[in-house]
């Protein structure tokens, strides 16, 4: 289930580096803000504030994601293609 995989990722990222009064001041940078800092920002900040932030995480998880899936298509197909040239040498 991709949601628990979500959960998973956000937990991975430690402790924020700002207060939680410091909330808003990441307001114009999102898409500079750590991810620990922006889920500081989702559970202190407005609730215009956190949508962004929950936004800006998930837009992250999907692009590590898809770079994973990329990855491991990338390999397999490596494999393919030495499991193809490896009967040459039989």
């Amino acid at each position: 289930m991709i949601s628990n995989d979500f959960a998973y990722w956000l937990s991975i990222h430690g402790k924020p580096s700002i207060l939680p009064n410091q909330s808003i001041s990441v307001a114009n940078a999102m898409d500079r803000t750590p991810e620990a800092d922006l889920i500081s920002v989702l559970f202190y900040g407005n609730d215009d504030l956190a949508i962004k932030a929950l936004k800006e995480l998930k837009s992250r998880f999907e692009d590590e994601l898809n770079a994973l899936e990329e990855m491991s298509h990338h390999q397999s197909m490596g494999r393919d293609r030495e499991s193809e040239y490896a009967s040459d040498w039989d």
